[in-house]
């Protein structure tokens, strides 16, 4: 079941699984919010997915 994430700053992050979609995120925060990395977890975005 694909999963995606739609981010404050507008964009939408996407994958086929909870691993991928969470991974995507992950680098998402890292190259576009690094002042966030460390502070989102792997459970809050889960929380923020929802079914694409």
């Amino acid at each position: 079941m694909a999963r995606m994430i739609n981010c404050e700053c507008g964009r939408t992050i996407r994958g086929e699984t909870d691993e991928e979609v969470v991974a995507n995120a992950e680098a998402h925060v890292r190259q576009d919010h690094p002042e966030l990395v460390g502070s989102i977890t792997r459970d809050d975005l889960l929380a923020m997915a929802e079914e694409a």
